[in-house]
């Protein structure tokens, strides 16, 4: 039994490495291979142990939803507000969302595919 034990550490060890170096590898990815653009943060989805917020965007005439860590303290506050997103130009799911560049300038956002109506 201590056998399977250990085996079962080891593989929650390994998992949890496993992660960090995806983590790791993705933010490098966009780093390398940065581009940036305007998304609008959707929701605010709540699970029962975290939350998991939402965001829009539009890169070559295609619209992303995707979804960025976890929920900020006043995300009800940031819903349906813009911010400024990096990702990668290899794969477009990979992004990093800056809350603190909140985008207000309507001339931006509506270059970077939104409509007048959706501003409101």
């Amino acid at each position: 039994m201590k056998i399977f034990y250990r085996f079962l550490l080891g593989c929650m060890i390994l998992r949890l490495l496993v992660l960090f170096v995806k983590g790791y590898l993705n933010q490098k990815e966009i780093k390398e291979n940065q581009k940036q653009t305007v998304c609008k943060y959707l929701l605010c989805k709540t699970f029962p142990k975290t939350t998991e917020s939402f965001f829009t965007y539009k890169i070559d005439n295609n619209w992303y939803r995707n979804s960025y860590r976890h929920c900020s303290k006043d995300s009800e506050k940031k819903i349906n507000k813009y911010f400024r997103v990096y990702y990668s130009s290899k794969d477009f799911s990979k992004i990093v969302v800056d809350f603190s560049k909140e985008v207000t300038d309507s001339t931006e956002i509506v270059n970077a595919g939104f409509s007048l109506n959706k501003l409101e």
